[in-house]
């Protein structure tokens, strides 16, 4: 390749490169603000039905408790489904960012053995850049790895919401304080599983459209 054509490369290359950095950034603000926010919003829920514990009847405070956390699963469903498209975009981002480091060592071959991060445009790579290689003695690290994440953090949280739904609602229905207990826990276990699978599904399908092009063993 001639001189002038590498200089044309790496400029576009870098500008590029800049920008899906900056994509990156972006999209790690949005989710951990949008979690943020909701965790903000169920402390103040919490704080507020704390008060109003005092004043009512147990009755009254469990059917305050079904409206307020059924309105805070809402509102978390809407978080869960933004952050795993903001996840999607980080991944692909970072698939990018992957692609065009390997570019930088095909112009300048020198310079391979210097890059630190992942020269593959593989998910696996891009996850190997999150520090997921670190669960590697685990039986899934992938699963372990996407749990940690603000979408996995969020879709935990609503678990328990929906756990604490459904233990207002037997406490309602006059069961009693242990079958509360347990059937919110195993709704809270059913909604986090149920949902973990269809959000990694559905992550799956929005990162299949990018193909790879340097995998790993090239």
């Amino acid at each position: 390749m001639a001189e002038v054509d590498k200089t044309s490369a790496l400029t576009i290359l870098t500008a590029e490169h800049y920008t899906l950095q900056m994509v990156r950034t972006a999209t790690i603000t949005d989710a951990a603000s949008r979690a943020g926010q909701l965790l903000t919003t169920i402390s103040a829920s919490m704080i507020a039905l704390g008060f109003v514990a005092q004043v009512v009847p147990a009755k009254v405070l469990l059917a305050l408790m079904l409206v307020l956390f059924t309105g805070l699963f809402a509102i978390g469903l809407a978080t869960l489904f933004r952050t795993v498209e903001l996840t999607i975009e980080d991944v692909q981002a970072g698939l990018g960012i992957n692609r065009i480091r390997h570019v930088y060592g095909d112009l300048e071959p020198s310079t391979k053995d210097v890059f630190v991060r992942q020269m593959h445009d593989e998910t696996a790579a891009v996850e190997a850049d999150a520090g997921q290689t670190g669960w590697r003695k685990a039986r899934r690290p992938r699963l372990i790895g996407t749990t940690l994440g603000v979408a996995g953090f969020v879709n935990l949280v609503n678990g328990l919401v929906a756990g604490a739904i459904a233990g207002a609602a037997c406490g309602l229905l006059n069961a009693g304080l242990t079958w509360s207990i347990t059937v919110g826990a195993v709704t809270a276990v059913a909604v986090i599983s149920a949902f973990g699978v269809a959000l990694g599904r559905i992550g799956r399908r929005g990162v299949a459209p990018i193909s790879t092009r340097y995998p790993r063993n090239q």
